[in-house]
């Protein structure tokens, strides 16, 4: 039997469902920030790019279809520590998308970012469903993207909008190396982790101290042999000179500043309290004895062996 020749499913139908249905999420939903990912580094092998980054973010307005709050499984503590797994799921009106966007990308793609501004959250896309709903009059009007909170992982972020950008900015920074030059005082090493500083000019030892301090910074790594220390968390501005001098707070140690160059190696901000934190340093150190018992010598049979 063939269809009702009465309803026809005329075009200007499917524009009016379509001009409603953008009025509506205008009018019901938010201003997001849409972040598209640009591969650098695609491993086809594995559909993965470990550096990824985001260059550009386009406002568009999209409805919460989750309103009741966020989905998931929420906040929880597990063997790793405080984890968040909130999830959204987002409605966009495809038209507005291809208006927005058509330029650069043809729809919502999987691993792009959406910035939350009301709760200053950024979400990745898991899942595009492009069906929903399915085909009214015989036409498609909407994205429902499947979000969850995005957990970064040194992809590069720079879109021109602060509140996104500074997610990467307040994780990481990159160690300064400082070329040293001649040493006062007796001691020849500097330790890893402490922290060192740079008085005024023209104060050397035994005369500085920690108090005098207008530049501070931390120890990541020390080359005796090179004469070159490397810092980050660095506060303050580096001077150098004959007569500007840097010097251990804790070992003591006091050398003369030659010249500063920022390298390519990114330290963490704000390290871990933990001895054995494997970002706390740039080599992987770890505390054996805090982590092995060397003075149990049958520790499988209970000494029935």
């Amino acid at each position: 039997m063939a269809t009702n020749s009465y309803f026809t499913r005329q075009k200007s139908e499917r524009n009016v469902v379509e001009d409603l249905t953008i009025e509506s999420i205008k009018i019901h939903g938010l201003d997001m920030v849409y972040i598209p990912r640009t591969l650098v580094k695609e491993d086809e092998l594995f559909g993965e790019d470990t550096l990824s980054k985001f260059t550009q973010g386009n406002f568009i307005e999209m409805y919460i279809e989750s309103a009741d709050g966020f989905e998931g499984d929420g906040d929880f503590l597990s063997k790793f520590g405080l984890e968040i797994k909130d999830s959204v799921s987002l409605i966009v009106a495809k038209k507005r998308f291809e208006e927005v966007l058509g330029g650069t990308t043809v729809k919502p793609r999987e691993g792009d970012l959406i910035y939350f501004p009301m709760t200053k959250g950024l979400f990745e896309i898991k899942f595009v469903e492009h069906e929903n709903p399915f085909y009214q009059l015989g036409k498609l009007y909407t994205y429902k993207l499947s979000c969850e909170l995005f957990a970064y992982s040194h992809e590069e972020i720079d879109t021109g909008f602060s509140d996104v950008d500074e997610i990467e900015d307040n994780r990481k920074e990159y160690a300064v190396e400082l070329n040293l030059g001649g040493k006062f005082g007796n001691t020849a090493d500097f330790y890893e982790g402490e922290t060192v500083y740079q008085g005024p000019t023209g104060i050397f030892y035994p005369n500085l101290s920690f108090d005098d301090a207008v530049t501070t910074a931390k120890v990541i790594d020390w080359n005796l042999t090179n004469k070159i220390l490397t810092v980050t968390n660095v506060v303050g501005t580096l001077s150098y000179g004959n007569v500007n001098v840097i010097r251990g707070k804790t070992s003591q140690c006091e050398y003369a500043l030659s010249t500063t160059t920022t390298t390519t190696i990114i330290a963490p901000t704000e390290g871990t309290a933990d001895v054995a934190g494997d970002n706390e340093l740039i080599e992987f150190e770890i505390d054996k004895d805090g982590v092995f018992d060397f003075t149990d010598i049958d520790p499988f049979s209970e000494g029935n062996y």
